[in-house]
């Protein structure tokens, strides 16, 4: 059944809220399973004011506070929403699209954006003697107060944290620019206006920017993605423009089998903005069945482009025999579910990352956001020791990715830390940070775990690696965070084939691991560019440490020359 949104009183005009009419359309179509609301073609404006309001425990963004929606579907069966080419302009903080534990749910054929972003940019027009000038364009709405600069948000004012760099040539992270002017070393800079539109940043080892590049400056939180998907099942979205978001594209937890076509985080064409996303295109957290990204595009976001992990807790106290309290550690990951009856939780030392036991959860208290109390159907395992982890292995998704590309992007590329089968094929990715990277950590962003079955293929990685080191040492970066892993017998990650893939690349480096047991790099083409000057972090173009069963050949590399491999503190001579 196909139901109009002219019905229900929207309006495509500047300054008409459409909130309150489209909430009146989803009461209307929410007894209706199998409905398509569809809007006629328009420009539709969605303020907070009246929007539905709810706490939500979104992973990997801020949690405090309330956030408002705009479209909020919540125990929905079998709907689709169909924008027909529609755009849908938002003002302030709030969330697009909420979709809560709905099966069979279809977002499709609409284009996101705001009428004012999260970010705001200028272009250097000065740089010398450990200072630099930020020229903001005409009617820049801003204010310079003791040693802050600040704009504003929603109608709240949002003091500025942190510079980014961009090429004005390429419209992505300048060479080697990375995070230099941001976080702790943001905090170390003065700054004042030297006249009206002009901000001048001066400390004693600032990095200095190129004239004529654009700096973006970073303020508010990571709040608001356009797409929070909360469990449920088989959500589809398709042919959808993301042109900014004030945090993820799309973030989606606990949700089983979620597809992306033509899900894009992507610059308007023509614009001037540098940024779309001011966090991940996309992240997935907890997920279950299929991940599918086929023909997607993501450039431009202020963080990376895919995200797929769950999350260890940490272990404070024995409560009895079978039973454990456990912490939400990162501030990111507070009030998020890790787990529910019947699932198997993998007990894991910190500092090698080694599974040591696995029981199945009898039953699951949420004391509050940081505290959680896990009983299990067996006893605890000997030897369990307080801040060891606990993970979620019935949690861990497979994932495929196809026909898409990343660029420009702050950060990295893929990041992958799911035992389910993987596949990367036909992708072309070029980001300042590694192109892919395999990680897994139990001491700072917490995220789990293990990989079992990786396959990377057919892809193309375009001059990856060019805010060297910041974000990787090399375009494929294994590196799960553990501080001695030849120390350990057992590897932590298994079975990565890197097949028929082209490499260009100016530098050095084309994988850098340690604790795999069963890495592949067979048949793929290395190409010399000439984009950016060499930064030779790495000697060796392969470094792999504390690895087992590890194949390299019938790879082609820069002028048919014989390249040398590090394996395990050995040099071999590789094709």
């Amino acid at each position: 059944m196909f139901i109009s949104m002219e019905q229900f009183g929207v309006k495509p005009e500047q300054g008409f809220d459409n909130t309150l009419a489209l909430r009146s359309a989803l009461e209307y179509c929410k007894e209706m399973e199998g409905a398509t609301l569809v809007f006629p073609r328009g420009i539709y404006h969605f303020w907070p004011d009246r929007a539905v309001e709810k706490q939500l425990f979104i992973s990997n963004h801020d949690q405090e506070g309330l956030r408002r929606i705009a479209f909020h579907l919540t125990d929905w069966n079998v709907f689709t929403i169909d924008g027909q080419g529609s755009e849908f302009k938002f003002h302030g903080p709030m969330i697009p699209f909420v979709i809560d534990h709905c099966r069979n749910v279809t977002i499709r054929n609409l284009v996101i954006d705001w009428e004012d972003p999260m970010f705001a940019q200028g272009t250097v027009s000065r740089a010398d003697n450990n200072s630099f000038d930020i020229q903001l364009s005409e009617g820049t709405n801003y204010k310079v107060d003791n040693n802050a600069v600040w704009f504003h948000f929603g109608g709240r004012p949002e003091k500025v944290w942190g510079l980014n760099e961009f090429d004005q040539r390429t419209k992505a992270p300048a060479y080697q620019s990375g995070d230099r002017v941001s976080w702790g070393n943001y905090r170390k800079v003065h700054v004042e206006e030297s006249r009206p539109g002009v901000i001048t940043y001066r400390g004693d080892s600032i990095q200095l920017p190129q004239i004529g590049n654009v700096m973006v400056m970073r303020y508010g939180r990571r709040e608001n993605p356009a797409f929070f998907v909360n469990g449920g099942e088989n959500v589809i979205l398709e042919s959808i423009n993301v042109h900014h978001a004030p945090g993820m594209g799309l973030l989606a937890q606990w949700c089983r089998n979620i597809r992306l076509h033509g899900f894009n985080v992507m610059l308007r064409p023509g614009t001037d903005r540098m940024i779309t996303a001011t966090a991940d295109a996309t992240h997935f957290v907890f997920c279950r069945g299929e991940i599918t990204i086929d023909h997607c595009l993501f450039e431009n976001q202020l963080d990376d482009p895919c995200n797929v992990h769950g999350i260890y807790a940490r272990i404070t106290e024995k409560l009895g025999n079978d039973q454990v309290l456990v912490e939400l550690a990162h501030g990111m990951a507070k009030g998020i579910k890790i787990a529910e009856p019947g699932d198997q939780i993998e007990f894991v030392r910190r500092e090698s990352l080694l599974t040591y036991a696995s029981l199945k959860v009898k039953d699951v208290q949420e004391l509050n956001k940081d505290y959680i109390i896990l009983t299990f159907e067996q006893p605890l395992p000997v030897g369990i020791q307080i801040h060891d982890v606990v993970g979620n292995s019935s949690s861990n998704p497979d994932l495929t990715v196809t026909h898409t590309t990343v660029r420009a992007n702050r950060a990295r590329g893929f990041l992958i830390t799911t035992a389910g089968d993987v596949l990367l094929e036909y992708n072309t990715i070029s980001t300042p940070g590694a192109g892919i990277k395999i990680s897994g950590d139990a001491n700072y962003w917490f995220e789990s775990g293990d990989v079992k079955q990786i396959m990377i293929r057919n892809n193309e990685f375009m001059d990856c690696n060019y805010c060297c080191p910041d974000w990787g040492r090399a375009v494929i970066d294994i590196d799960p965070e553990i501080e001695h892993p030849e120390a350990y017998e057992q590897c932590y990650h298994r079975h990565i084939s890197i097949e028929n893939n082209r490499f260009v690349t100016f530098d050095v480096g084309i994988v850098n691991g340690h604790s795999v047991d069963g890495i592949r790099i067979v048949n793929n083409v290395i190409e010399k560019s000439d984009s950016y000057p060499p930064h030779h972090v790495m000697k060796y173009p392969i470094e792999l440490k504390a690895c087992k069963n590890v194949t390299i050949s019938d790879n082609q590399w820069p002028n048919g020359a014989q390249a040398v491999a590090l394996v395990n503190d050995e040099e071999i001579n590789i094709t």
